[in-house]
């Protein structure tokens, strides 16, 4: 398994062990669901790893009503008590298929270690 993939793992584990429901690394999972996305690289640090943020995505069923916005805020609290520093927290859509749905998303900001150094 590559770095990143047991990086995105970890932050799912320890979203799951924190209560937070339906926790995916599959960007095709059933609605609401937590999804922790593909991480963006973002700087090297040093020449022994990288600078990452990986995104968990709080993605809620279409229309995002009132019951969307309460499960989205629900899960952001679980979210920003398991990762304090994972700011900001921005709502907004994530395109999901043929539509946009309601969704929050948090980055959580870490260092991944180079493997080969």
């Amino acid at each position: 398994m590559n770095v990143f993939q047991a990086e995105r793992e970890v932050i799912a584990g320890k979203l799951t062990a924190a209560g937070c429901p339906g926790v995916t690394l599959d960007p095709r999972a059933p609605l609401p669901c937590v999804l922790v996305d593909v991480p963006s690289v973002e700087n090297r640090v040093g020449v022994g790893g990288w600078s990452c943020s990986i995104p968990v995505r709080i993605l809620a069923a279409p229309p995002g009503g009132v019951d969307a916005a309460a499960w989205m805020l629900d899960q952001l609290e679980i979210v920003l008590g398991a990762y304090p520093a994972a700011l900001p927290a921005v709502p907004g859509t994530h395109p999901r298929g043929d539509s946009d749905v309601p969704a929050y998303t948090v980055p959580v900001a870490l260092t991944v270690t180079n493997p080969t150094c």
